[in-house]
């Protein structure tokens, strides 16, 4: 699967923030659930317009990555996660030091 490189941005601070969820001993269910202001609190992601995080969201959904809800809620899917756990094997860390390096 192709990502734009925006995409590729928020799709490792999402995954990197469901890790730390899971970590901090939420359930399933919960770590997958992001409200619509999740950014604002993600340093890398809090510069980020509206606009830039709604449009960024839409092609993660159009993979099949996120499913949107109408109050601009989402949860991540299944096959998001089976693709992170694929690219980043080692969890968090390894998360951690791409994002460091990929993202000023």
């Amino acid at each position: 699967m192709k990502l734009s490189k925006d995409s590729a941005k928020l799709a490792c601070s999402l995954y990197k923030t469901y890790l730390e969820k899971r970590k901090n001993s939420q359930s399933k269910a919960s770590a997958k659930h992001f409200s619509s202001g999740f950014y604002k609190e993600i340093k890398s992601l809090s510069t980020w317009t509206t606009e830039d995080i709604t449009e960024t969201l839409n092609e993660l959904k159009r993979a099949n990555f996120i499913k949107k809800y109408i109050d601009g809620s989402f949860q991540i899917q299944d096959n998001f996660i089976i693709y992170m756990e694929n690219r980043f094997k080692n969890g968090v860390t390894e998360v951690s030091d791409f994002i460091s390096k990929f993202i000023p």
